[in-house]
């Protein structure tokens, strides 16, 4: 009896540390919840209403400048439309309009880890729940953007489309090197925006003209990773398993003082392509019918094989 008297009290002792633990589990990831939501809500809604209203038109006068003589009749007045291009203007000397918005990461919503990332539901099911969970009216510009990165996120890819959305760095390379292979050697490109010590970098629509041929990255793999808008730090990944070419850029502006180093990617095949993608309208080419090129924003990440 004294034995299975002892015996009872181990189990409810085991049980009762059990149950401790569970409960600092749980009060673990509230509040780890409760610290993502507080602290990234304010980050996310700069970012989105900056966004918004950098989507102004150009004809404005920017830094001092009246950057409307790089528009012609009928063209965009969202700079953000200018990092489309042609595959025929890559070559040493040719002069494009581009706009490439200020990466400033002390304003973008934080980058979490793992763990933290898989704490917080990713689906379109969940979304009521997020949109309470980080205190966002549905029919905000935060909600809004929020609804349109899950729906992104989450839609069945295209034939030949690789895709995915990363919630975290570890998630993000993770997925890279089960997409494009495990034993990869990876490289990553970023563009970078660079002047003399004494100027200050104009984050504007500027002519930028190649002062070096574009050199392609010949036979390799690639995926493009864009930031997309949500209360923490997604990258949207996608490429196609063929059809895509990768080109290292030197441009400089008219002036020759801020000069831009990065990637550029021609997407060869679009027939498969929504007839109604803003690159066709840019471009004024019938849908479907010619390749895409663009460059990449400061904040994004491209993924290629060495």
């Amino acid at each position: 009896k004294k034995k299975k008297s002892k015996t009872r009290r181990r189990i409810r002792r085991r049980r009762n540390s059990f149950s401790l633990d569970r409960a600092s589990i749980i009060h673990m990831a509230s509040t780890l919840r409760f610290s993502v939501t507080f602290l990234t809500l304010f980050l996310f809604s700069l970012w989105v209403v900056e966004a918004h209203t950098s989507r102004k038109l150009i004809s404005i006068k920017e830094e001092g400048q009246n950057i409307s003589h790089l528009l012609k009749d009928g063209e965009y007045e969202d700079p953000t439309m200018y990092m489309f291009f042609a595959i025929e203007k890559l070559k040493l000397g040719t002069k494009l309009p581009i706009y490439f918005d200020k990466n400033d990461l002390q304003k973008l919503p934080p980058l979490l880890t793992r763990q933290e990332a898989d704490l917080i539901p990713f689906t379109n099911s969940k979304l009521d729940f997020l949109l309470d969970h980080f205190s966002i009216s549905k029919d905000s510009p935060q909600g809004k953007a929020m609804k349109e990165t899950l729906a992104r996120c989450n839609y069945k890819p295209m034939e030949g489309q690789l895709k995915f959305c990363g919630t975290s760095l570890e998630s993000m390379l993770d997925l890279v090197k089960e997409t494009i292979g495990s034993n990869a050697d990876l490289k990553v490109m970023t563009t970078k925006v660079t002047v003399p010590k004494q100027n200050k970098i104009s984050y504007a629509l500027h002519n930028y003209t190649f002062v070096e041929a574009p050199q392609e990255l010949v036979g390799i793999k690639m995926l493009g990773c864009h930031r997309m808008p949500y209360p923490y730090a997604v990258y949207y990944c996608h490429g196609h398993s063929s059809g895509s070419r990768v080109f290292e850029v030197n441009m400089v502006t008219d002036d020759g003082r801020q000069r831009v180093i990065g990637p550029a990617v021609c997407h060869m095949d679009t027939s498969m392509w929504n007839a109604d993608h803003v690159a066709f309208k840019v471009l004024k080419v019938e849908p479907r019918s010619a390749p895409v090129c663009h460059f990449f924003p400061l904040d994004n990440i491209v993924w290629v094989t060495k």
